[in-house]
């Protein structure tokens, strides 16, 4: 077997709901390029890095700014920075993908002794909004580290 051989192949339906085909569809019309397939994504990637991954950050809805510069030092890989300027909420960007009164799982945990606990988005939502708010209380703001030693639990 060679190494371009693939091991399996999506059926066309799954293809056709792909995320990946999603965001080449809409990048291709916004850019006018003609990504009819993954080869061509692919190519496009690495021809035109920067509108690439414009077009990613803005399939993906990111919330935040995305600054001026997009590549910086694209000639070292690894070592190349992507969106140096930008600023964002890694919370904001996890929890506000669904309404925050969502009852639907979020979490879904099963310890090694048995215990098992559900914790709705709703739930993942308040709770992160109450442990900010007391992190603020507590003087943290931006550019301070928090770090904690605890066990590998929802909370």
């Amino acid at each position: 077997m060679t190494t371009d051989t693939m091991l399996w192949q999506p059926s066309p339906d799954r293809i056709a709901r792909a995320n990946i085909t999603d965001f080449a569809r809409r990048a291709a019309a916004r850019s006018g390029r003609s990504l009819p397939d993954y080869a061509a994504l692919w190519r496009w990637s690495n021809e035109e890095r920067e509108a690439f991954w414009c077009a990613v950050w803005d399939y993906a809805a990111i919330v935040g700014t995305r600054g001026e510069r997009t590549l910086v030092d694209a000639h070292r890989m690894p070592g190349a920075r992507w969106f140096p300027d930008a600023r964002l909420n890694f919370a904001e960007n996890l929890l506000t993908r669904r309404a925050a009164d969502d009852a639907g799982d979020a979490l879904v945990f099963r310890g090694e002794d048995k215990l098992a606990r559900r914790v709705s988005h709703a739930e993942l939502v308040a709770t992160t909004s109450r442990v900010a708010a007391a992190l603020k209380a507590a003087g943290v703001a931006a550019g301070d580290r928090v770090a904690a030693y605890v066990p590998n639990l929802p909370e």
